[in-house]
């Protein structure tokens, strides 16, 4: 990934993207304060929430829809170097 690199996406995926993040993130801080002193039930609440939300299907549309605006706006090298390297945000602006 090339640093400081701008994807486009349309302003309605980054609100989703943004929504579905925020629901999941305030949730899972709520689930966790609440059973902090209880690891296995709190694991459990986890389990839980993350199945009634679709929380790993939330997460796997997100990716998606990043990843399809990064390889359509992206070289071919930009896309193998993204591949193999991890951790570097691309910078996104809405339209």
């Amino acid at each position: 990934m090339t640093s400081g690199k701008t994807i486009k996406l349309p302003a309605k995926n980054v609100e989703k993207i943004i929504n579905d993040l925020s629901l999941l993130i305030v949730s899972m801080d709520q689930i966790g304060s609440t059973y902090y002193d209880d690891p296995k039930q709190q694991a459990l609440e986890m389990d839980k929430y993350f199945s009634q939300v679709n929380a790993f299907k939330k997460l796997a549309q997100a990716r998606g829809i990043l990843t399809k605006a990064y390889n359509s706006q992206s070289t071919k090298a930009d896309v193998l170097r993204s591949e193999t390297r991890r951790g570097e945000l691309a910078v996104l602006e809405t339209k």
